[in-house]
């Protein structure tokens, strides 16, 4: 077993940063244009994990090498990659199997055989007994549950130990009830059974709501934390047409919201929102969205500034390329429409993934550092009338 060090990590160090970055994020949320565009690259620990040396195995198996890895990266992109991070912490990191852990699903994990094998959830949902059968879990008895809260108390004094105060976040909680479904089933299921089985999908969406609520008022009870902020992550719902969203999506969602988001609302969906703004508008009153590569920017900017701060859609496949020019052109695509007047915060849309290049992606932030300059002016364009022509 590889050993582990403990990374120097001072935080008074980078405040004066952190303070910069904070009040040019603040700007776009007040719609307001600061110096230039704010950029925040969402990029996470398996991200950093691949960069500093480690095997997704090591980071996810163990605590002491997902913390190094995280502030190794946290001192990475304030001192190398220079996005405008503003919020200093950790987090502890299970990926994308929270559905696998309430719903007690076999879970494959990297270990030494596959070390770069994301955790994966195996669909349990394959007949419609199933869902007759799936049980919303009682969080204060529940083997899983409480073993994901004693691994987040084990991270929680790792991190005290070795940074004092630095903040830690950690929940488990499953996706709204579409995407919920989709870890559940697979998305060849989940879609084919709305058209086929709608009434034994809605049973499914209710028993996934009500476990979503269960965790939710779980974590309120154990950690005192008060509601009223709530972000929903919900790809699979963007791939439904708006007749099936408004059927399948929307309720629960809304629902979920007005529960446990009186003061702030976010929607992350890696897929399509551009069909549903005035929902996101309107009807959910976001406060922020998380807006994906498949979007047409142009709808969003339309539909969304001045009234719903978003952030992202340029397409990461442009930084797998040799193509410089093709990096400079998505990144003024996103500038152009979508950063006048505030309210914009430059990233990739969906996440940053391991294969990216590290110098790729800094050369996206010196460029959209470069174009983003307030006021936006047409002349730092190098490719608008190719742009345009879109």
């Amino acid at each position: 077993m590889r050993e582990i060090v403990v990374e120097p990590f001072n935080l008074d160090k980078y405040r004066r940063l952190i303070e910069e970055n904070r009040k040019r994020l603040e700007k776009a949320y007040d719609f307001e244009e600061a110096d230039r565009v704010p950029i925040i690259i969402d990029v996470g620990g398996p991200y950093y994990a691949k960069i500093f040396g480690y095997t997704l195995a090591e980071y996810y198996n163990n605590l002491g090498v997902m913390l190094e890895v995280q502030i190794k990266g946290i001192k990475w992109r304030l001192r190398w990659l220079k996005d405008d991070l503003a919020h200093i912490g950790v987090q502890l990191d299970i990926g994308s199997i929270a559905e696998g852990i309430v719903f007690n699903c076999d879970i494959v994990m990297p270990d030494e055989r596959n070390p770069w094998q994301s955790p994966w959830i195996v669909p349990r949902i394959k007949r419609l007994e199933d869902i007759d059968e799936l049980e919303v879990p009682d969080p204060y008895s529940h083997k899983g549950i409480k073993e994901y809260y004693r691994r987040l108390e084990r991270f929680r004094k790792l991190v005290k130990d070795n940074y004092g105060n630095l903040p830690v976040g950690g929940r488990l909680q499953i996706h709204p009830p579409v995407s919920a479904a989709g870890s559940l089933m697979g998305p060849r299921r989940l879609y084919t059974w709305i058209y086929k089985y709608p009434n034994e999908m809605h049973k499914l969406f209710r028993k996934l709501e009500e476990t979503f609520i269960a965790l939710q008022e779980f974590y309120y009870d154990i950690t005192g934390a008060e509601p009223g902020s709530l972000g929903l992550p919900d790809d699979h719902a963007g791939y439904l047409s708006r007749k099936l969203y408004e059927k399948f999506a929307l309720p629960y969602n809304l629902r979920l919201y007005e529960l446990f988001g009186k003061r702030y609302r976010a929607l992350h969906m890696d897929s399509h929102m551009d069909h549903i703004t005035d929902i996101l508008v309107n009807v959910y009153r976001l406060n922020f969205a998380d807006v994906g590569v498949e979007n047409d920017i142009r709808i969003i900017s339309r539909d969304l500034k001045g009234k719903i701060v978003f952030k992202g859609n340029a397409n990461w496949r442009v930084l797998l390329s040799n193509s410089y020019e093709k990096i400079e052109m998505e990144i003024e695509k996103c500038i152009y429409y979508a950063a006048p007047g505030g309210g914009y915060i430059f990233d990739n849309g969906g996440e940053t993934y391991t294969g990216v290049p590290p110098e790729k992606l800094k050369y996206e932030v010196e460029y959209a550092k470069k174009v983003g300059k307030y006021p936006i002016r047409k002349e730092n364009f190098k490719h608008l009338d190719r742009i345009l022509k879109y």
